[in-house]
């Protein structure tokens, strides 16, 4: 994927960026790396750490693996006509990213990918206050979506700019620079103007709130006049001006370090919100060493206090505050594991897509939780990976996994495993399961001693049992062998000869039993060495010289105790396995109908078509071109 191209630049590049004389130096995300559009008008990070970036027509969603793109239809909006600033975004608590845009509002559900409308809709503005509140203007009031709260503004003149709560107060913003306060409940609090006089109209057009540190509100209001940066305090109820200027502000975030960035047409300004220190950086120089002056619009903080800038041509721009392989500080930041892909036989499953006339994934990842499978589809894989983009090698994993055989197996997985790729991903392949209820847990961490704190997935899913095993056929085997019977009694009575001189059908004597054979269920180590087994055949596939002997140097061992192995488990070489997986992974390709018989024997690693078409027949008992699946 080329978007490790970006984790590879940020692993053996970015020590660059870890000192304040250094900090200009930023390395790129663009469409190279995935990314739809290479202008980018607003940055936002989700709860999960997820990076959101708007763009003109789309909007690009990247979980430290890749981008998922989410093209936007501009005649799917709701009118908000009194909002009439740059592009706004905010994610709310039902997982919906809303996009504001000069009276428009924009809505993209997350869950499944896809860009919705309300028909009902009917608000002036809209607003969500930080802790994830929706609030709906309407004539004299604000209504929260998601309680009966309502704000009287009946008394209050001009047009509400912004919503913020905070220690259980609500902040109202205004286009004259009044801030009205209301308790959590909605009653009255107190208010207070961060300036008077012709202040008013040189910044009434735009306004952007962050919180801040100790109870303290950021503000960048805009007008004619250009941009001023105000601070308030909401402890003593006090303004304080932190920066003004004729040239415009565009955007600011604050990092956990308590440092303020704000992007300008010439680049970006850190002002340290402890001493107000202020340094400006005109210059940006990208990894190629090209410089970079001009086309800076948003600024983002993410959690590790890495900065993420959306230029206007040169896509996104990322600065770390950790050196990158250099730094030989421990790195220990929260993770979470964020699942990025469902895959099945191999193939990743498309959300909403049917399979066998139904749908599997109902939601994108990350927001799967249950699933349900049917019998044939009992191989399933998950894969997982972290916002660790700085240093991903020092991502470690821990997983549970209970279900099947009613044992619970606890293990720990990292890049020096088999798990665990030197990118940070997770891969985790489950094969041949029996129908039941199964329960998948991860957790992530940077620090291998630390999980106390760590975030865990949660994944269930069901395996159904084949329509011959469920409770309905049982019930029609239990009346098909009442009606058998029935018919046999009826018989006998007709018969003139004793019913002990019958013997149509004689029963084994227990003797007869205890001598035959009874398959054994495979023991925990078994099913996870066979996963791994097949895991690494699946990731070879198209390596027509990956053989016997590679396959045991990655299972980290001897030719001979695989042969031994596999046929005890098995009753199969490794030669028979691997060509196995090879020929079953190539059927269903040929049943999908995508590729011709020769690509497909290509992509399963088979030397040519004749050997192919050998090998097939004999697994399957007819030619390639005849196999229908």
């Amino acid at each position: 994927m080329k978007i490790f191209a970006l984790i590879a630049i940020i692993i053996f590049a970015v020590h660059n960026a870890a000192s304040a004389d250094n900090e200009q130096n930023f390395y790129t995300l663009n469409r190279q790396n995935g990314l739809s559009d290479n202008c980018i008008w607003q940055l936002l990070q989700l709860g999960d750490g997820r990076m959101v970036s708007v763009t003109p027509h789309s909007v690009d969603i990247f979980d430290g693996q890749g981008i998922t793109t989410v093209e936007m239809d501009t005649s799917m909006y709701m009118t908000i006509p009194l909002y009439n600033g740059a592009t706004h975004i905010f994610a709310d608590l039902n997982h919906l990213l809303w996009i504001k845009q000069w009276r428009h509002l924009y809505c993209i559900d997350l869950k499944t990918l896809s860009q919705r409308m309300f028909d009902d809709w009917d608000s002036y503005d809209f607003y969500i206050d930080g802790n994830g509140e929706t609030w709906l203007l309407k004539p004299g009031k604000l209504c929260a979506v998601n309680s009966d709260r309502k704000l009287d503004l009946s008394k209050i003149d001009g047009i509400l700019q912004d919503v913020v709560s905070s220690d259980g107060q609500i902040f109202t913003f205004w286009e004259s620079g009044l801030l009205v306060v209301f308790d959590n409940d909605g009653n009255f609090a107190y208010q207070t103007a961060a300036y008077s006089g012709d202040s008013i109209k040189h910044y009434s057009q735009t306004s952007l709130v962050v919180k801040g540190q100790d109870a303290k509100l950021y503000q960048v209001r805009t007008g004619e006049g250009g941009s001023i940066l105000m601070r308030f305090d909401a402890d003593n109820r006090t303004w304080q001006k932190i920066l003004s200027g004729s040239f415009m502000m565009h955007t600011l975030t604050l990092t956990p370090s308590n440092f303020i960035y704000i992007t300008t047409s010439d680049g970006y300004i850190k002002i340290d919100a402890k001493t107000l220190a202020l340094q400006q950086f005109s210059t940006l120089y990208l990894p190629d060493g090209t410089a970079l002056s001009t086309g800076i619009n948003t600024v983002c903080s993410d959690r590790e206090g890495g900065i993420w800038l959306g230029t206007y041509n040169n896509g996104l721009l990322y600065s770390s505050p950790f050196s990158g392989l250099f730094d030989t500080q421990p790195l220990d930041i929260e993770v979470e594991p964020i699942l990025t892909t469902v895959y099945m036989h191999g193939k990743p499953l498309q959300t909403g897509a049917e399979y066998d006339g139904r749908i599997l994934l109902e939601f994108a990842p990350p927001y799967i939780e249950n699933l349900v499978f049917n019998h044939s589809e009992n191989s399933p894989a998950f894969q997982f990976s972290t916002m660790n983009y700085v240093r991903p090698r020092e991502t470690f994993y821990r997983f549970r996994f209970s279900g099947g055989d009613n044992q619970e197996h606890i293990l720990s997985a990292d890049s020096s495993g088999s798990y665990v790729n030197d990118k940070g991903i997770f891969y985790f392949p489950l094969v041949a399961l029996s129908p039941d209820s199964y329960t998948l847990e991860v957790a992530a961490s940077t620090n291998p001693q630390n999980w106390q704190n760590a975030k865990i997935k949660t994944i269930t899913f069901i395996i159904e049992s084949p329509w011959w095993q469920t409770k309905i056929a049982y019930l029609l085997y239990a009346i098909l062998l009442t009606a058998v019977g029935v018919v046999i009694i009826k018989k006998r009575h007709k018969k003139t000869v004793a019913p002990t001189l019958i013997n149509t059908n004689p029963e084994k004597t227990n003797e007869q039993a205890e001598l035959e054979p009874t398959a054994q269920e495979p023991t925990a180590q078994e099913k996870e060495f066979m996963a791994r087994a097949t895991s690494l055949v699946e990731q070879h596939l198209s390596d027509s010289q990956y053989g016997v002997e590679q396959l045991a140097a990655d299972l980290c061992m001897e030719r001979t105790g695989l042969y031994k192995k596999l046929t005890a488990m098995i009753q199969q070489s490794p030669v028979a396995f691997i060509r196995s997986i090879r020929l079953h992974r190539a059927a269903a390709m040929i049943a999908k109908k995508e590729c011709s018989i020769s690509d497909i024997a290509e992509q399963t690693g088979f030397g040519s078509v004749s050997y192919f078409s050998k090998c097939f027949q004999k697994e399957f008992g007819c030619k390639p071109s005849e196999y229908e699946g």
